[in-house]
């Protein structure tokens, strides 16, 4: 990276965190394929050339803005989850807790990088090379809990549940209207009774999963 990397704009961000917040709104708003290094720099109001000194290609600029979302939002489930008391009788439910609430929060980035998350999970090789490496380590420290609280649970049926319960977070965490439109006149939720519908859901689903190796 070059040497004004940390050199503060007027407002306050360095030349990067421009460039990589303004390529977290254009990936989301038209997708890696559709996302162009020129209106990343029209909305990083930077020069088209300093964002490829910076960055060099689109693919670097995607990786970047999925690593710092991603340490953003995995420091948040760790401190989370290394709160959770394990021998609580809801220590599943604090689990799933820890997993859901950082990208549905501030730490998720809002709508913009729910999107880039959603289409990370059901991406290409490109997604889930990213995925193993940014995701990958803290999904490793969910499953263990998972192990800890259902002893009986194999480490392959605790992998399963941990997807399964991702699955269901992928699902509203888009936010696109559709769940809502479905509900209709009673579609407007918070994110805590999004929270709750959740860990209930995945809570279940995975009691249930646990049940059948006992």
């Amino acid at each position: 990276m070059g040497v004004d990397a940390e050199v503060l704009t007027k407002d306050g961000l360095s030349t990067v965190e421009r460039i990589t917040i303004a390529a977290e709104l254009e990936f989301a708003d038209r997708g890696f394929d559709g996302a162009g290094m020129k209106a990343i720099s029209r909305r990083a109001d930077v020069s088209q050339a300093l964002l490829h000194y910076h960055f060099g290609s689109k693919d670097q600029l995607y990786t970047e803005v999925v690593k710092r979302r991603s340490k953003v939002i995995n420091d948040e489930r760790a401190a989370l989850l290394d709160s959770v008391d394990l021998n609580a009788a809801d220590a599943l439910a604090q689990i799933l807790d820890a997993l859901f609430r950082p990208p549905l929060g501030p730490a998720g980035g809002d709508q913009a990088y729910t999107r880039i998350f959603g289409g990370l999970i059901v991406g290409r090789e490109r997604e889930r090379l990213l995925v193993k490496a940014y995701y990958d380590p803290t999904a490793q420290r969910f499953i263990d809990a998972l192990q800890r609280i259902k002893p009986k649970m194999s480490r392959k049926t605790a992998a399963h549940a941990y997807s399964l319960a991702l699955g269901a977070l992928v699902a509203v965490i888009s936010r696109d209207g559709r769940i809502e439109r479905l509900m209709g006149e009673e579609g407007q939720r918070s994110i805590e009774d999004v929270l709750d519908g959740l860990v209930t859901f995945a809570g279940g689903g995975i009691a249930a999963l646990a049940d059948q190796e006992n």
